[in-house]
């Protein structure tokens, strides 16, 4: 049950602190919405067993770094910030990290409060997956960017 409210709340919370700090930008709405739902729908994928223990692989690596590098491209587009390569994945990585951590205190939280039976072994697991998948999203971004160019041309 509490998967479920966090599932739900976290991306509503993301989704109104950005539309409040930042404005309201239709434009660029569709990067927001997308990391907010990747984020809901991560909570029910199925993860992998990792040297035979019980993760949230999937979960981090698309509710973290997934949604990191859509929210990302939201924050760069809104603000109109032109980087070069290494200011980008700078940038993400600092996003996905300080969400990561956020993330995982909040679950040190949970377990003291006796809500996580299963623990926090898999932290480690979980900033790799948030890593991992925001890797994997800006690999992705930057294929999509090459390609258009090549498209346009």
């Amino acid at each position: 049950m509490l998967s479920l409210l966090v599932s739900i709340f976290v991306p509503l919370c993301v989704y109104l602190a950005a539309e409040k700090l930042l404005g309201s930008h239709p434009k660029e709405r569709w990067l927001l919405l997308t990391a907010c739902s990747l984020f809901f729908m991560s909570y029910f994928l199925p993860s992998p067993l990792v040297h035979g223990q019980h993760t949230q692989y999937m979960t981090h690596f698309v509710g973290g770094g997934v949604f990191s590098g859509f929210l990302w491209l939201y924050v760069v587009r809104v603000k109109g910030w032109k980087l070069s390569l290494l200011q980008e994945v700078a940038s993400l990585f600092v996003l996905v990290c300080t969400l990561g951590v956020a993330n995982e205190l909040f679950e040190v939280v949970l377990y003291w409060s006796g809500h996580m039976p299963a623990g926090v072994s898999d932290t480690s697991w979980d900033l790799v997956a948030n890593t991992t998948g925001a890797l994997a999203w800006f690999v992705a971004y930057k294929g999509w960017q090459w390609l258009r160019s090549g498209l346009t041309k």
